[in-house]
């Protein structure tokens, strides 16, 4: 049964983007979310077909046909509902901070949309385990202006990261400045006290982890006395992107890169003596008496020895890498074996969907970490299913060019103390043409798992794209 669940598992992180119908033609235009690129970039040719019809697919070896009755675009439907969950939200009057965020009506309405699927399924135990949460941080309205030789720049691209302090009602009204990408040999000479401060950060790959908070940029400008700090994320076009929480004490947001040189260059051409102003406005409000849950579902088997399946529903924006594909897959794989006879069940499985992943409480996973004795007491395997499938990306002159093939994932499969899991699911990634690193994680490379897997055999294969958090 093991196997056959890594073997599925592989199988749903490529089969969530294949089943490849042949090409179709398309219009010649770009995809309405792609920005335009800039002036100098190497603009490709208008696309032939869709790309998601066009995937590279992998034949299953016949001793796993039976895989072949999970339907890759039937499971990217549920990734679709969960876009529209955010979109729904977006639209009903919060344009600037959205998504499936913790508290919120997406919230509910993404934990009574996993709730019918289960149910649907016959899964057994559907329920929802409640949590009252602490006051949350929830940015109302924000707006930065930039002013300076007669031009004025709405950086609309600009988004507080996550829980920054917010400015008072009339906000603040600074000096610009620009400081390369923050390290000491930027600010050598420079006096940034009380100034609005610009950072080039390059992703790594994303806005995941970039060098603005990597090498302590970020920190560095609050210390030399920055009043507000803006971290250009060094992606093609004006993507915006939701940070972790970068532990500063004035107000600091990330910023697309168009935005970014454009406020580069203002800095740059303004006279001696005339640094363009800076406007910032952010009001936060801390919400209290909000509620959030743990969505539960249970397959029953022919032991009570369990296999645990476990997504996390929250996400910023549309959020469907992070995390669509991964409820998705959860989804998918319940849909599945509920199909299978019980009698053919050897053990229970237990779906988890898991809230307050992208939240300081993280209900959830310190829930389970909390109650790891109980929860897993007779676990044979946790499987984390976080940001489990993305096209390939690649950086090229000043735009993002996408492949026909799936990304590289970051993996973890019980690590070296418990070889024969590994063995197994390098065997069934391998089988089901899963593309991987070329080596292990020494531990779960993140989410709820990323506390857990030191009690309990795990595997997990995510990935990082330079998209991660934002609104592309």
């Amino acid at each position: 049964m093991t196997k056959m669940l890594l073997c599925v598992i592989g199988a749903l992180a490529i089969s969530g983007l294949s089943s490849a119908q042949g090409p179709a033609a398309v219009s010649s235009t770009r995809d309405s979310n792609t920005p335009a690129p800039r002036p100098s970039a190497q603009i490709p040719a208008a696309p032939l077909y869709k790309l998601e019809d066009a995937l590279l697919e992998w034949p299953l070896a016949p001793s796993e046909k039976a895989y072949s009755a999970i339907d890759g675009k039937h499971i990217h439907e549920y990734v679709e509902d969960l876009t529209a969950i955010s979109r729904k939200y977006r639209d009903s009057g919060h344009p600037q901070f959205w998504g499936r965020i913790i508290g919120t009506q997406a919230d509910t309405d993404t934990a009574e949309w996993v709730v019918e699927k289960f149910k649907k399924f016959g899964l057994t135990d559907v329920h929802i385990q409640p949590f009252d949460l602490p006051p949350q941080w929830m940015p109302q309205s924000w707006e930065i202006t930039a002013t300076g030789s007669g031009k004025t720049l709405h950086l609309e691209s600009a988004q507080p990261a996550y829980q920054t302090k917010a400015t008072t009602p009339e906000g603040l009204d600074l000096e610009a400045a620009y400081v390369g990408t923050g390290s000491e040999a930027d600010f050598a000479g420079r006096d940034v006290r009380g100034k609005a401060v610009f950072i080039f950060s390059m992703p790594l790959p994303g806005s995941w982890r970039h060098t603005a908070t990597a090498e302590g940029a970020v920190r560095r400008a609050e210390a030399k006395g920055a009043a507000a700090i803006f971290a250009i994320i060094a992606l093609p076009g004006n993507i915006r992107t939701q940070l972790y929480p970068t532990g500063t004490n004035v107000p600091t947001f990330s910023m697309g890169m168009d935005d970014g040189y454009a406020i580069r260059d203002l800095i740059g051409q303004a006279p001696a003596g005339q640094a363009p102003r800076v406007k910032v406005r952010l009001d936060v409000k801390m919400e209290p008496g909000l509620k959030t849950g743990t969505v539960w579902g249970t397959l029953p088997g022919r032991t009570d020895e369990t296999v645990d399946i476990l997504a996390h529903r929250d996400g910023w924006f549309e959020a469907g890498t992070d995390n669509a594909s991964g409820v998705a897959t959860m989804v998918g794989l319940a849909e599945y074996f509920s199909k299978i006879p019980k009698d053919r069940r050897r053990r229970t499985m237990v779906f988890i969907g898991t809230t307050g992943h992208h939240n300081g409480g993280n209900m959830s996973g310190t829930w389970l970490l909390d109650h790891r004795d109980e929860v897993f007491a007779k676990s044979a395997l946790l499987i984390n299913c976080e940001h489990t499938s993305t096209v390939q990306t690649y950086l090229l002159g000043e735009d993002i060019r996408k492949a026909n093939m799936y990304t590289g994932m970051l993996w973890y499969a019980g690590g070296p103390r418990r070889p024969k899991l590994q063995d197994i699911a390098v065997k069934a990634f391998h089988d089901a043409g899963v593309v991987t690193y070329a080596t292990p994680e020494r531990a779960a490379p993140g989410g709820e798992m990323s506390r857990l897997w030191p009690f309990v055999p795990g595997v997990q294969a995510s990935d990082y794209n330079v998209f991660f958090h934002s609104d592309h």
